[in-house]
């Protein structure tokens, strides 16, 4: 519970700076050209970062080198280690060159309404200065596996708040330029919070390195074998970021920026109820799984599960019901208009019940990770996305740019009920009757809270238009206050033993 602790603290402080960063870009470029461009430009560097399986890195390490620790034989792991790290550092390398000299093409390529020639050379640009991060993303994640094998978090946690950190510095620096510095920030945040610090937190995690290069090495291509599924496939998160920077050109020039406003403020309660779970969970479902625990692994899944649900909905019920207000004292402010603030509120309200989804799979994919059922999660996942693109291309015609969160919802869904059959399957019904029950009582305290939040904001919509920002901060303070207390104590009436759980260790801490 202490590493989800530091991980959630992180993870909430990184994603404050990120909306510091999305204040600043709404003051500085709103809706307009320049910040659409400088959303599509991450397009490119982002599916090259998917190719190598960046992401994906420290999960096949931590799973490795916990195998060679569990052996006693840890200077192998390190040896194993370093040529992993070289010959897929090699590789990368090899697809970055072609890729910043084919930018605009590549962009051209992945999007389903091509922006207008002044979006797509901005972006073009911003894309090749931000490109050379995924180099840093790439060596930090084995850094940082290298430290969570071992159960040090602390400063992999700062990955985050060092990086959007340097992109707020280098954003409010060079604002006369417009958006530029927000690029700019991009490969040196990534250079110092994922490469510098990382090195330092290793070194002192005892960390080994090797000259080796052995590309027909067994663990090597083991390795690659259970990234292999994860690359070829589409994660829930990469889907979402995908879908709005390729279709998010269908809805005009401000598509894009709004769409990505939106569902930056949903993120952040993905990454702060599920990715710090998941994330902090993970080295020890491995060495359950390793040492052949599969029942206790199995309980502890129902339960994470469980708990997430009853911390995350009264955090859902609190920002329906000030997302109005929450999204005016963010954003509203030089380019960034009334009509803006508008159109983003309705976006994010269509966006937050995704998050049920997001942050469960946070977790369940990790466990089927960490049994090293690769495949499993990643054809669910990706043959719901394939179906997606053309529900996508459907819904539009119907429900505009809101089509975009409203599927996005229903994939997320989706996704979390097959994951839960096969897990089901997998393992055994043991603790899946805890689940069930303290489910129905978060999704019956969600139901009722995000209707009064509706309610209440249809009441006061006049008032939260033109309301100056000290009345909206003390209405956000009253109503969030309000609805985050009432709803836990709905789940607590109702008999949620696992926010009693979640209770008891927050006053004993």
């Amino acid at each position: 519970m202490n590493a989800s602790l530091i991980i959630a603290a992180s993870l909430l402080a990184s994603r404050v700076l990120g909306v510091l960063r999305e204040m600043m870009l709404a003051g500085i470029a709103g809706v307009n050209e320049q910040k659409n461009a400088l959303d599509l430009a991450f397009m490119i560097p982002d599916i090259l970062n998917h190719i190598i399986g960046t992401g994906f890195l420290s999960i096949v390490f931590i799973s490795l080198f916990t195998t060679h620790l569990l052996k006693q034989n840890e200077d192998e792991g390190w040896r194993s280690f370093s040529n992993i790290f070289n010959v897929l550092g090699l590789f990368l390398l090899a697809l970055i060159i072609p890729a910043f000299i084919f930018m605009r093409e590549l962009i051209l390529l992945f999007t389903i309404a091509a922006p207008n020639e002044e979006i797509l050379q901005m972006a073009t640009h911003f894309g090749r200065i931000i490109l050379p991060a995924q180099l840093f993303f790439f060596a930090g994640s084995f850094l940082i596996a290298a430290q969570q094998a071992r159960k040090q978090f602390f400063i992999p946690s700062l990955t985050g708040i060092i990086y959007n950190a340097s992109i707020v510095l280098f954003g409010w620096i060079f604002k006369e330029n417009g958006v530029a510095g927000f690029a700019y920030g991009v490969p040196i945040g990534s250079f110092i919070g994922f490469f510098i610090l990382q090195i330092i937190g290793s070194c002192r995690s005892g960390i080994k390195y090797f000259f080796i290069f052995n590309p027909k090495n067994p663990e090597l291509i083991k390795s690659v074998k259970l990234l292999l599924p994860m690359i070829l496939g589409t994660g829930s998160m990469f889907a979402l970021e995908f879908v709005i920077r390729s279709f998010g050109s269908m809805f005009g020039n401000a598509g894009i920026s709004s769409l990505n406003y939106s569902y930056r403020l949903m993120y952040t309660l993905v990454a702060v109820f599920g990715f710090s779970v998941g994330a902090a969970k993970y080295p020890d479902m491995v060495r359950m799984f390793k040492e052949n625990k599969i029942s206790e692994l199995n309980e502890k899944i129902w339960k994470d599960l469980a708990k997430i649900f009853a911390i995350l909905v009264p955090a859902i019920c609190t920002l329906t019901a000030v997302s109005m207000p929450a999204v005016r004292i963010l954003f509203e402010r030089g380019a960034f208009t009334q009509e803006s603030s508008i159109l983003v509120n309705n976006l994010l309200l269509c966006y937050l019940p995704a998050s049920i989804g997001l942050c469960a799979q946070a977790l369940l994919v990790r466990a089927f990770y960490s049994m090293e059922r690769m495949w499993l999660p990643t054809i669910i996942n990706t043959l719901t996305f394939a179906a997606s693109l053309f529900l996508y291309s459907a819904a539009a015609k119907i429900a505009g740019i809101y089509s975009i969160p409203i599927v996005s919802f229903i994939c997320s869904l989706i996704q979390l009920a097959v994951l839960l059959i096969f897990w089901q399957k997998i393992c055994n019904s043991k603790g899946y009757k805890h689940f069930i029950k303290d489910f129905a009582i978060a999704t019956a305290t969600l139901i009722v809270f995000v209707l009064l939040g509706i309610w209440v904001s249809k009441y006061f919509h006049d008032f939260l238009l033109n309301a100056n920002l000290l009345n909206l901060i003390i209405y956000s303070a009253i109503f969030s206050f309000l609805f985050f207390v009432m709803s836990i104590v709905l789940q607590k009436i109702l008999g949620s033993s696992s926010l009693s759980y979640l209770n008891k260790y927050f006053f004993k801490k």
